[in-house]
């Protein structure tokens, strides 16, 4: 009958899996350091975790009882058994590009809310830290089980499986289509409001700036000035803009597959405006706004994140190994340096401090995405050094009071650390 045999056949996948997992010891996942993160001492023993909190949303978690999840469930068959000599039944060690140091300081900055912080190298897409709140203590995750899943979202991690609206960190999207279209220098009236179609939609503060042009309107993230100019230039050219960030695409990584939500609709005037800046059905994860920002200050390139540097088994055999990579190109180089140079214009009017013996300048942009329950979605995402970008960090915090200017201490810190 059809069906019977494929059914069959992943019984006895799942049967063989569990032999291997009985007789080998599973391999370990290490950061980029050679630092543990997860390690096993002899087969279906139990699995320790380094970083647990700092961690977990990531790497998952492996359990006799539970099953697997995260990094642990995607590599289960190659660190269970991959190849491995019968005189050492061990499965395969994977090295991530993670630096766990950076991964729990980053992790120190938001366990106490909701949110996540992602850091990525500017030059090569490495992923260098990858962290969210809510978590869990793998470690423990056995014994306590039911309580761990009585707290909502300890399982999806905000970094990179959680789309949320963006706010204004979006208006790098159209100051792209902007500059495309040579509107830079065109004026908009900001009376602090525009009404579309019968709705009335502000600046975040209800704040009128008069007079702007692109640049001026970038640094005091007028809404009413970026609404403006997408209704200008209309909603397929912002449709194109938000394409060629890859917006609305599945995205596979080596690790996940990435995901946002882009629609405009019919293109009609309200949905276009509020897009514009960040807000309506438009849905973005951290990731895929670093990648956007890596984009911008790599001269119109976006590589390819990855997290997996090697998975090598017990005979030595490279079995997985991470590599730079060019997703695709975003814009011309052009493009990028005026954006470069205004979020570096940005950064210093959010009062971000200069960091390094060398005093380097942090490019930024935030974001305050209301949610509509009386709390944001706290965005800020940075590259520094401004001039040579060599780190991306993206931080968001969301259903909190906050807003995108609050979250600069965090991102002073980490990269305090990077430019150490």
């Amino acid at each position: 009958m059809p069906g019977v045999s494929e059914e069959a056949d992943q019984k006895k996948a799942r049967a063989k899996q569990t032999v291997y997992e009985k007789e080998y010891v599973r391999g370990s996942i290490l950061d980029r350091n050679g630092k543990a993160l997860a390690w096993s001492r002899e087969p279906w023993g139990k699995r320790f975790y380094a970083s647990k909190y700092a961690n977990s949303s990531l790497i998952g978690y492996w359990s006799k009882i539970y099953g697997t999840s995260g990094l642990e469930s995607k590599f289960n068959d190659l660190m269970t058994h991959s190849a491995a000599p019968e005189k050492d039944k061990r499965g395969a060690d994977m090295t991530l590009t993670l630096d766990s140091s950076l991964q729990e300081a980053a992790y120190e900055q938001i366990k106490d809310g909701i949110g996540s912080v992602v850091i990525l190298s500017a030059k090569t897409g490495e992923i260098l830290a990858l962290t969210s709140s809510p978590s869990y203590d793998a470690d423990t995750l056995e014994d306590e089980w039911e309580e761990v899943n009585e707290r909502d979202g300890v399982f999806l991690s905000n970094a990179f499986l959680n789309p949320v609206a963006p706010g204004s960190v979006f208006k790098l999207v159209t100051s792209k289509a902007i500059l495309e279209c040579g509107l830079e220098d065109k004026k908009v009236e900001d009376e602090g409001a525009l009404k579309i179609n019968g709705q009335t939609i502000r600046n975040y503060d209800g704040k009128a700036y008069g007079s702007l042009d692109w640049e001026q309107g970038f640094v005091k993230s007028s809404n009413v000035y970026f609404m403006q100019m997408a209704l200008e230039m209309g909603g397929n050219i912002l449709d194109d803009a938000a394409g060629a960030f890859l917006l609305g695409q599945d995205i596979d990584l080596d690790f996940a597959t990435i995901r946002s939500s882009w629609d405009l609709a019919d293109y009609e005037k309200n949905v276009v405006a509020s897009a514009a800046f960040g807000q309506g059905s438009t849905l973005v994860t951290p990731l895929q706004m670093a990648m956007i920002t890596q984009s911008i200050a790599g001269g119109g390139t976006m590589k390819k994140p990855y997290l997996i540097k090697s998975v090598v088994n017990a005979k030595d055999q490279v079995l997985v190994e991470g590599e730079e990579e060019t997703l695709t190109k975003t814009m011309e180089p052009e493009t990028a340096a005026k954006i470069r140079r205004v979020m570096t214009e940005a950064g210093e009017s959010y009062g971000l401090s200069r960091i390094g013996d060398n005093c380097y300048k942090i490019a930024a942009k935030t974001g305050t995405a209301q949610r509509g329950d009386g709390t944001n979605n706290a965005w800020m995402v940075t590259f520094a050094p401004a001039d040579d970008p060599q780190y991306i960090v993206v931080v968001n915090r969301l259903k909190t009071k906050e807003i995108g200017k609050s979250l600069a201490p965090t991102v002073e810190l980490l990269y305090e650390m990077l430019l150490d």
